[in-house]
């Protein structure tokens, strides 16, 4: 199994790898007028570079030879170096705010995704890790969009303008510069391909850590009452010291890489200085007794090498950046690639069947297979409305993918799936969702007071607002949420965190009942509702279910061993198919 999932990740990887490249391309398309903008900044930072070098070159030659200087050349120098500074200026917030751009408009895109994709996301990610990617790897991207896509227009421009500007002085000068400048773009690569893998191993192991800490903080009172938390805590460093290792690694390559390419082009400098410096004391080997270049020529070509060379330089630097947006891209396009409902995408389509009232579900013949092996085995079965029925069966035989299929979060089924006699697919999904109520294993939570959670998402659906404090105190009394919430410091205005931190599992589970009353919904969902509680608890919450949910038709998922005695309906799913319990073989069972 283990390997399966393996090759199965290896053949995903290989296929977005050759769009890597593509993806951000499109990114950076987006912002391509201010990519424009930034370049006549880069034009104006390069006439502007050859000026100032022109015109400084003349006042040190006149200082050298002749004790004076034309103040006018060293206006027009100090003019262009103020004019460069500003260009460059002008570019790196231009560039800046592209980045800026992007990156929120592709984690709104990120989220939209994720929210469309509802359980299927786990198939890609666990939640600790899939929010890593959304936020630590999207703000990856930023030195690639903010200096090495604007500094590959530089790297081409200014070599160019300072090649042309050399030809016409000294063709050795121009030739030194023409064989040292691929050296250093060569071995840029190299180094940047080993700070790709280096980066792609690092976001592995920090996606590892964030599902690794998100399981301690959800479990630590289940660890706590094992007393294995020294095991997790070990766990969790082990992990910890990895992602320093791999971290210190990239910087290690990043380091070297700078060390390297500085090296080139210190060595270029000094050849072209070397030649300079022998041509004006005229002791060159192959033309002894007279200089090639004038005092001017020379301190105009000292004062370019440096600034040939620092674009390359630089580029090597952000090229760190392109292999780690690189590796960010691979796991963002993971995301953006796994496909979507085809109706999740059209829930505003009018077109499509609105859903008023529920009367019947039913299934005939329905299955799910995905690489040869049946998800859910063939199925045929009705719910009535207001019929309560509990689902078991063992670990994997597909309970929670037929609740996904309800759920409008799945395709690829086979057979039909009628609601109120009409095809699934032909309903608008907007309204469908609407009549629903889910509740999880773990039900969702925000920051915030146990009101605003209770209230999350009840605003404005199907033109109703919010429930008034009656309908509330109501839902939480059906839901036996009233006494405990009484106690609470602030009552409905106690605050609440993501992992619901102050409240027992029961607690939360009963909170999520109450939420299914506001709802108003027709069909309840409910996955695993006891899992992770004791056999007491998890009885407490069934007998609250049991009333709550009178004249509502519910299908929930649970073990065998949390049986559900009142359920008008018991559904036995294994491999082979469904087996609908009678009422006698259910109380046997049960007995």
């Amino acid at each position: 199994m283990k390997q399966h999932k393996e090759t199965k990740k290896a053949r995903r990887a290989g296929r977005v790898k050759t769009s890597e490249g593509v993806f951000l391309d499109e990114l950076a398309s987006q912002q391509s007028s201010k990519y424009r903008i930034a370049q006549g900044f880069g034009v104006l930072f390069a006439v502007s570079l050859v000026l100032q070098a022109w015109a400084l070159a003349d006042v040190f030659s006149d200082m050298a030879l002749h004790q004076s200087f034309s103040l006018s050349l060293l206006v027009l120098g100090l003019f262009a170096l103020l004019l460069r500074a500003l260009a460059n200026f002008g570019r790196e917030r231009i560039c800046t705010s592209a980045s800026r751009d992007i990156r929120y408009g592709l984690r709104r895109k990120l989220v939209s995704h994720l929210t469309n994709l509802g359980p299927a996301r786990l198939r890609i990610e666990e939640d600790a890790a899939l929010s890593t990617r959304v936020y630590e790897q999207v703000d990856a991207l930023d030195d690639f969009f903010s200096r090495y896509k604007p500094q590959v227009f530089m790297v081409t421009l200014i070599p160019c303008v300072i090649l042309l500007s050399v030809v016409s002085i000294s063709w050795i000068a121009f030739f030194v510069f023409m064989m040292t400048a691929p050296l250093v773009i060569i071995f840029m690569i190299f180094v940047g391909h080993k700070a790709a893998q280096a980066n792609r191993r690092q976001f592995n192991v920090l996606a590892m850590l964030s599902n690794q800490f998100m399981d301690l903080s959800q479990g630590l009172s289940e660890l706590k009452r094992l007393n294995r938390t020294g095991e997790a805590r070990a766990r969790l460093s082990d992990s910890a010291t990895s992602y320093q290792k791999t971290t210190m690694g990239v910087l290690v390559l990043a380091f070297l890489s700078t060390a390297t390419l500085e090296l080139f082009a210190s060595l270029s400098i000094a050849m072209i200085a070397l030649y300079l410096g022998l041509g004006l004391l005229e002791i060159l080997p192959w033309q002894v007794g007279s200089s090639p270049v004038t005092l001017t020529q020379a301190m105009f070509l000292l004062l370019l090498a440096p600034e040939f060379y620092l674009p390359l330089r630089q580029l090597g630097n952000d090229y760190h950046a392109k292999q780690k947006a690189e590796a960010a891209a691979t796991d963002l396009l993971d995301i953006l690639q796994t496909p979507v409902h085809a109706s999740t995408s059209h829930q505003e389509n009018t077109g499509l069947a609105v859903l008023n009232t529920l009367k019947s579900i039913q299934f005939k013949d329905l299955s799910w297979q995905e690489e040869g092996r049946y998800r859910l085995a063939p199925i045929t079965a009705n719910i009535a409305q207001g019929e309560r029925v509990w689902l078991s069966g063992e670990s994997g035989v597909g309970k929670s993918s037929l609740l996904h299929l309800l759920l409008g979060f799945e395709e690829g089924f086979d057979g039909q799936c009628l609601i109120n006699g009409q095809p699934f697919s032909e309903l608008n999904l907007a309204s469908w969702r609407a009549k629903l109520a889910w509740l999880p294993q773990t039900p969702e939570w925000v920051n915030g007071s146990i009101r605003r959670n209770l209230l999350l998402g009840l605003g404005g659906k199907e033109g109703a607002g919010l429930p008034n404090e009656e309908e509330i105190q109501t839902a939480l009394i059906k839901s036996q949420c009233d006494e405990f919430i009484q106690l609470l410091p602030d009552g409905l205005d106690t605050k609440l965190t993501e992992l619901g931190a102050g409240l027992s599992g029961g607690q939360m589970q009963r909170l999520s009942i109450a939420r299914a009353l506001l709802s108003k919904a027709d069909l309840w969902l409910l996955d695993e509702p006891c899992s992770g509680l004791d056999n007491d608890t998890a009885q407490a919450v069934l007998d609250t279910l049991k009333t709550a949910s009178q004249g509502k038709t519910l299908l929930i998922v649970s073990h065998d061993t949390h049986p559900i005695a009142w359920a008008d309906k018991h559904w036995a799913l294994t491999k082979g198919g469904l087996h609908e319990q009678s009422r006698k073989e259910n109380r046997q069972a049960l007995a």
